[in-house]
């Protein structure tokens, strides 16, 4: 197992990646919310196009973690390459 720590550019923006990060969080947060009462109504309430909510609740919010490795990566890429 290596011991070395990876290669992190001093000049990187961590406050922007903060930021980028807090928006995923709330976007998981919302997207956990609804996709939980859409199984509810669902599952206990026999609503049937709750269960298209509850799906799309569940892609937006791999939706938001895709969103967020991808603009996590165009961030360290552009700083990396000019370092």
């Amino acid at each position: 197992m290596s011991n070395a720590a990876p290669h992190i550019p001093t000049e990187l923006d961590t406050a922007r990646l903060r930021t980028l990060f807090i928006r995923m969080v709330i976007i998981e947060v919302v997207c956990a919310a609804v996709a939980l009462f859409a199984f509810a109504g669902f599952a206990f309430g026999h609503v049937q196009p709750l269960l298209w909510v509850f799906v799309s609740a569940l892609i937006a919010g791999f939706g938001g973690q895709i969103w967020f490795v991808m603009a996590w990566a165009k961030e360290t890429r552009a700083k990396a390459s000019h370092g």
